[in-house]
């Protein structure tokens, strides 16, 4: 990673998802802020708080966040293992995918995909030190060496964002690369401004 401009839009990306701490997803959310997170169409910036509705309709997989609240509202295990359900890798709901392989890292990995695709991209890198990290996921959140490999595996190996293709990015393209929705533009936007201005661009 040379230029400027994609160092840029990874610390901001980093920054966003994980203010650069080795962490893990939390999900203890109240019923409105889960449904703002995980429950419309093109993410929480077309969630309306008024109406406690999505601006662009409901997500069709998510539909239990409005009529099953009581079961996932501050229960981050059962919010999990809905939301990340038959994605990403992942099993049904019952299978405890979701909470297993729920965030964790720099730029918090997500889904039994990336966590294969982490042990294969670090066991290749690093002959002398084989992990497992889809029976082991917590590593990567309690070892900060663990934590910054996953964000370049994911950078890198799973996303495949090389310099020459990211740097002719925006914030909002490279968002949607990373998260998959424009969930945080706005953290996302101002984070690489700042960067920018500190590093001279």
């Amino acid at each position: 990673m040379h230029d400027k401009k994609v160092i840029a839009h990874f610390l901001s990306q980093v920054g966003h998802e994980s203010n650069f701490k080795a962490t893990t997803e939390k999900f203890s959310y109240s019923a409105k802020r889960m449904r703002q997170i995980f429950g419309c169409k093109r993410g929480s910036r077309y969630y309306d708080k008024t109406n406690d509705d999505c601006k662009l309709g409901r997500l069709d997989n998510r539909l239990k966040l409005w009529t099953n609240e009581s079961d996932y509202a501050r229960n981050p295990i059962a919010l999990a293992n809905y939301v990340y359900a038959n994605r990403m890798g992942n099993k049904g709901e019952a299978s405890g995918d979701g909470y297993k392989f729920r965030g964790r890292g720099l730029i918090q990995i997500t889904g039994r995909d990336k966590y294969e695709g982490m042990t294969v991209f670090h066991n290749m890198n690093n002959p002398d030190d084989e992990r497992d990290f889809s029976e082991q996921p917590d590593l990567i959140s309690e070892s900060l060496e663990y934590s910054v490999s996953s964000a370049f595996y994911y950078w890198y190996g799973f996303k495949n964002l090389d310099d020459r293709r990211v740097k002719g990015y925006s914030v909002a393209q490279v968002t949607q690369l990373v998260n998959g929705g424009e969930n945080g533009l706005d953290d996302r936007l101002k984070r690489f401004e700042a960067i920018c201005a500190e590093i001279g661009i």
